[in-house]
């Protein structure tokens, strides 16, 4: 697979995540399995907003296909977002600290989008 064509697929996939027409309750609704909980998940810290790379996997996988598919080689790492389901994921840690409170830990990789994190943690 060329650099482009991982490139291309890694916005296809990034875009399918974020364009799907919800409303905002179900955007709220955070499954008890998801990638923000997760120590191999990074939040992209220039946006804010809830998207993410995944450490181990790559651009080509799939957690919520009926089979899960995981790519583990190549230079792109699949993109995520904080809620996606991840409850297939082989490769999900659940974190032992998560900071959802912006004041009380400056490492972005225990930082986690505050207020949907507060409502599953508390």
């Amino acid at each position: 697979m060329s650099r482009r064509s991982e490139w291309k697929k890694a916005r296809e996939g990034m875009l399918a995540q974020t364009n799907e027409n919800r409303g905002v309750e179900a955007r709220e609704n955070i499954p008890d399995i998801n990638c923000g909980l997760c120590k191999n998940f990074s939040e992209n810290a220039y946006s804010s907003d809830g998207r993410g790379f995944c450490r181990i996997l790559k651009v080509g996988s799939d957690i919520n296909a009926e089979a899960p598919v995981y790519v583990m080689e190549g230079e792109a790492s699949f993109m995520t977002v904080f809620n996606k389901d991840a409850a297939k994921c082989k490769y999900y840690v659940k974190m032992d600290l998560v900071d959802t409170d912006g004041t009380e830990c400056a490492d972005p990789s225990y930082r986690r989008a505050q207020r949907q994190m507060e409502k599953i943690l508390k």
